[in-house]
């Protein structure tokens, strides 16, 4: 017992933080400022802690798994302003004992990263949509035309809801009803932390497209979270039920791009393509384990079909995403911690998928 006392003691541990509402409130106005990285509105959802700058005006949102603090995108306030902020994260990392990892950052503070002492590696693409120049004409876009047409001509139609304008309960119902049988679909556990939620009990600043059938019943939806202060939109909860037509995603994305190149937004998003695009030859040795992970583990965790899934879209660029952390060359633990905050039932997935994908392997 004494012992266990002693171990337990000398733990990294802080104290989880309460979100009260004025501190999301003012997370929310930066974000609509400073937000240059997609998925940085994931910073509201409530698996969420958020760290606000002392000296800067700035905000971090981040989990905890074991002795590791986990980072959803960049952390969030004026260019400016950013040295300061991550320099007072990272003592405030330190002050606790834990290690630090960010997931999904960008390469536009990413030499500041490097000069604070931070190691990374890139760990995907993300699929970004120039609105004024994305089109659907020519053979790059014959694929999202061809699902598209198939989706019109099954009768299928596009309509944006606005629950800050009317909430209506069919709807939400109908969204719950195509969330659970999207859910029945799936070859794995619901991922957290780096995937938000359709958040109807308060939607703020996001923005909801659906598609209803010939029958006029709802088979999908999707719901956008912005970025660069509105001026794009990151399709983040995307779902689909079993009698879906064919097409009918492409059709709400296209559909929703064209509503926001109308009012002037410039960028759509579909994410981050995870450990797509790992092709340096002088790879190193924390990025042939990416490549190991997404060549041997798509059974389980689909990498291979979610990067192919975007490709279709004909996205105008594919833009690097890095993981960041401190120390600069990660441990095991904290890669076991980068799954466990997202699947706490990864590890024992992505095993029983490696072995699949090896007994099937030897039996052709």
């Amino acid at each position: 017992c004494i012992l266990d006392a002693l171990l337990y003691a000398v733990r990294p541990w802080l104290a989880p933080s309460s979100r009260r509402e004025s501190d999301l409130q003012h997370a929310r106005t930066l974000l609509n400022l400073y937000s240059q990285n997609s998925c940085s509105y994931l910073a509201l959802e409530e698996d969420k802690q958020l760290y606000f700058g002392r000296n800067v005006d700035g905000v971090i949102p981040y989990g905890v798994a074991g002795d590791t603090i986990i980072v959803n995108g960049d952390p969030v306030c004026a260019d400016a302003d950013f040295p300061a902020l991550l320099s007072e994260f990272k003592d405030f990392c330190v002050r606790s004992a834990h290690k630090v990892f960010f997931l999904s950052v960008t390469d536009h503070f990413l030499e500041e990263y490097r000069r604070q002492g931070f190691g990374y590696v890139k760990c995907g693409e993300e699929a970004r949509f120039s609105l004024a120049d994305y089109e659907i004409s020519g053979k790059k876009g014959a694929k999202m035309r061809m699902n598209i047409n198939h989706a019109k001509k099954a009768g299928v139609t596009i309509a944006e809801y606005k629950p800050l304008l009317q909430r209506d309960p069919d709807i939400e119902s109908a969204f719950d009803r195509v969330t659970n049988e999207w859910l029945s679909q799936k070859k794995s556990s619901l991922l957290a932390f780096t995937m938000g939620k359709d958040g109807l009990e308060s939607p703020m600043d996001k923005r909801y497209f659906y598609a209803k059938n010939a029958e006029g019943t709802i088979v999908a939806f999707i719901a956008f979270v912005p970025f660069l202060g509105k001026d794009g939109y990151m399709a983040d909860v995307t779902r689909h039920g079993s009698n879906a037509p064919g097409g009918v995603m492409e059709t709400i994305i296209y559909e929703a791009f064209q509503t926001f190149r109308s009012e002037g937004v410039h960028y759509g998003s579909l994410g981050v393509a995870p450990l797509a695009g790992l092709d340096d030859e002088k790879a190193s040795l924390v990025e042939r384990l990416l490549r190991f992970v997404y060549n041997n583990l798509n059974d389980c965790y689909g990498f291979k079909d979610l990067y192919r899934a975007k490709e279709k879209y004909s996205p105008t660029q594919w833009l690097p995403a890095y993981y960041v952390y401190l120390p600069k060359h990660p441990t095991p633990a904290m890669f076991y911690a980068v799954v466990k905050i997202q699947n706490p039932d990864g590890i024992r997935e992505g095993v029983q998928s490696f072995l699949k994908g090896k007994i099937h392997h030897e039996k052709h």
